[in-house]
């Protein structure tokens, strides 16, 4: 009879003098007895039941992260009938960690079966852990005798499924390397497993992963930690200091610490002196150290050597981007590849937590990921290569907003040779609206290029920039760009000897001075614009300085002075055969005569300028016509045909994307209500008019405003006016 264990019983009678041998082989313990009376009795104990409690500490200064609390709590819900399974990801020293040990040790109470803790050691020098060392740790833990411990992966990850069917517990997989390195670390039905990784792990999807994106802290939360770590009254003795150290950490809560060390140090040490000595981006990286090492720079080498050559080679190109986002497209300019395969490389960027991935194919580095990446650069890349490199940046920024300007206004006359390369290819955008989007969202890097190339005197690029922004800003009223940017267009355009598009970027500077009612200013550069046309012979430009001096001289009052000119720029477009020119200058001198009021010869030109463009299929232009057309009818007492066109400019011009030429039209249209007396149909034109001009600065805004104003002081006049009655 064989047994198991230690502490079995065999009861024998007294006075047995039987033999009994035993012969053969037998496995174990065994028990031989003679007669026995009352039957034989084993007794065993059951070995105790072992509940792990193995989470490391929670961090000292914890602040923020209540969203990502908040998807952790709903993870940890959903574990009924399955586990629950979320990776925490971002970028090294971003707090993946801190977040997953605040949240467990907060919500211990929910596993009461115990607590399991393996660092998978993704970045270890010895490489990643195996999954079958950390499951024998998990099995010894949860009372499995060394001894019992299969050594098979699939015997070890089948066991720990099979003794956590009825317990309810939660795994820390921290630092994984791969999909592959958790998976056998998942338990049975009700447990929860939360893993940190810097990348995504999406093969862990098919397993219902919840992914949690652990994103830099904002600064009140930065700032918060700060105080944790510092003392309340240190930091709010310096506040603007505090905050600053927050961005130039980017927000990072390694980078945070590792400040708070070295001010903690040295008590006396007010914020503003470090701030000092990381505003140089050149040393920023260096300026977070702890005694002689740098772990925030250390923490993001282990993140960059773990890509492919073509990968981190991008990574260190990406650094060099004067912008903030970029697309896959300007990425494979950076990296002479194609789009497709800076996608993959972008992914993988992604994945390993060096980029952020903002949305449809928009990307951005961290601050301090950004300044990692370039350094690297300067390590590997030469010199020489830099400016290939930015090169093409800036020539694909070029033709990108080359081509969003082509179907913003894709009759307009341009100069620069990148339009013809951006004509050979099918419209960039499916209307004016989506490329005017794209060209606000994108005018911040936009900007900072073109800053770049103005620094490196790339002018021939520089002023096509600015050729290339005109419709935009000419729709779109962002005067501070506006004029940054072509006094840069100007500048270049000089130094290249180009008079044709120096006298263009005269223009383009001087309209943006016009329409802030600066009118003098404007006319100056409008005369430049005039002198360096005749000087190049180029009656084009001619006619186009023309056209704008006679706008600043109708902006003064000199009526006759600005006819002349509209008129002098309306022949040489005639002469030249150039109609949508023509369409223009008769516009302006139908406006011009329409301001002096000469309404009766107003309403010719303005004609004529409207079937021009109708002809031409230029929609906008044509409802600036009409625009124009309806207050000449409107002053003429034509008061329904004057309705009828405003009305219908109004509509075409809601969907052209032009916020300023949609809020003059519905003003126009206010005026008419208001002739009929209309006052609140008025009133609502006008008030949709306000929103529109609120969002450029320029003064039409304040003059709708204080119309509006107007019409309440009479509303409310009238209403005082009124009778007052006594109800008996």
């Amino acid at each position: 009879m064989g047994c198991t264990g230690d502490d079995d019983e065999v009861i024998v009678p007294s006075g047995a003098t039987s033999t009994n041998d035993i012969s053969g082989t037998a496995g174990g313990p065994v028990v031989q007895a003679g007669t026995i009376h009352g039957g034989v009795h084993f007794g065993a104990s059951a070995p105790p039941v072992a509940i792990p409690r193995q989470l490391p500490r929670a961090p000292a200064h914890f602040t923020g992260r209540t969203l990502e609390s908040t998807e952790l709590d709903r993870t940890a819900a959903e574990a009924v009938g399955h586990p629950a399974l979320v990776v925490v990801c971002g970028t090294g020293g971003v707090g993946k960690s801190a977040l997953a040990l605040r949240w467990l040790h907060d919500n211990v109470d929910l596993f009461p079966d115990g607590q399991l803790y393996a660092d998978l050691g993704a970045f270890g020098a010895s490489g990643p852990t195996s999954p079958t060392d950390v499951l024998a740790r998990f099995l010894r833990a949860l009372g499995i005798p060394a001894q019992d411990v299969p050594l098979e992966l699939a015997e070890q990850s089948s066991l720990f499924r099979s003794i956590t069917s009825s317990r309810r517990l939660v795994v820390f997989a921290d630092d994984a390397a791969s999909a592959a390195q958790v998976r056998p670390l998942l338990p049975a039905a009700g447990s929860v497993v939360v893993v940190s990784s810097r990348w995504r792990l999406a093969g862990l999807a098919l397993d219902g992963a919840r992914l949690v994106v652990v994103e830099a802290l904002d600064h009140e939360a930065g700032v918060s930690l700060l105080s944790r770590a510092l003392g309340r009254d240190r930091v709010d003795n310096e506040p603007e200091s505090a905050r600053e150290l927050v961005a130039l950490c980017a927000g990072l809560p390694i980078a945070l610490r590792v400040v708070a060390a070295r001010l903690s140090v040295k008590p006396r040490w007010p914020l503003h002196r470090v701030v000092a000595s990381m505003l140089d981006e050149r040393r920023r990286l260096s300026a977070l150290t702890v005694d002689g090492e740098l772990p925030v720079q250390a923490s993001f080498d282990l993140s960059y050597q773990g890509l492919s050559p073509a990968a981190a080679r991008l990574y260190r190109l990406l650094g060099l981007y004067p912008g903030l986002a970029f697309t896959a497209g300007l990425a494979g300019a950076a990296g002479d590849v194609s789009d497709e395969e800076a996608e993959d490389l972008l992914d993988e960027l992604v994945d390993a937590s060096l980029l952020i991935d903002l949305g449809p194919d928009l990307y951005r580095f961290h601050d301090l990921l950004r300044l990692h990446a370039a350094r690297h650069a300067d390590d590997h890349e030469a010199t020489d290569p830099h400016d290939h490199v930015l090169r093409r940046v800036v020539v694909w920024h070029l033709d990108a907003t080359t081509a969003a300007d082509l179907v913003v206004m894709p009759l307009r006359q341009r100069w620069g040779p990148r339009y013809d390369h951006a004509r050979r290819r099918p419209p960039a955008f499916p209307d004016a609206v989506a490329a005017l989007d794209w060209l606000e969202d994108r005018l911040p890097d936009t900007m900072a290029v073109l800053r770049f190339a103005a620094g490196r005197e790339w002018d021939d690029e520089v002023w096509q920039l600015c050729e290339a922004l005109w419709g935009f800003f000419l729709y779109r009223k962002d005067y501070g760009g506006w004029l940054a940017a072509h006094a840069l267009g100007v500048d270049s355009a000089h130094r290249v000897g180009n008079q044709v598009a120096e006298a263009r970027m005269h223009v383009q500077l001087g309209y943006a001075h016009l329409n802030l009612e600066d009118f003098r200013i404007a006319a100056r550069h409008f005369t430049s614009a005039l002198e360096l046309a005749r000087s190049a012979g180029h009656p084009d430009s001619e006619a186009t300085a023309l056209e704008h001096l006679g706008l600043a001289a109708k902006g003064t009052g000199a009526v006759q002075d600005a006819v002349d000119h509209f008129t002098g720029a309306l022949a040489i477009a005639e002469s030249l055969g150039h109609r949508r020119s023509a369409a223009l200058h008769l516009r302006r001198l139908g406006e011009t005569l329409s301001d002096a009021h000469r309404h009766a010869e107003a309403v010719a030109p303005l004609l004529r300028a409207e079937a021009l463009a109708a002809d031409l299929g230029d929609q906008v232009l044509r409802a600036r016509a009409l625009t124009s057309k309806a207050i000449a009818l409107l002053h003429l007492g034509r008061t329904p045909a004057a309705l009828a066109g405003a009305s219908e400019a109004v509509d075409v011009l809601s969907t052209s994307g032009s916020d300023h030429y949609h809020a003059e039209a519905l003003k126009v249209l206010a005026d008419v209500h208001l002739s009929t007396g209309n006052v609140g149909t008025a009133r609502v034109h006008l008030h949709q008019a306000a929103a529109l001009y609120a969002r450029s600065s320029g003064p039409q805004a304040e003059h709708v405003r204080s119309l509006l104003d107007g019409l309440d002081r009479n509303v409310a006049n009238s209403s005082s006016e009124r009778p007052k009655t006594t109800r008996e």
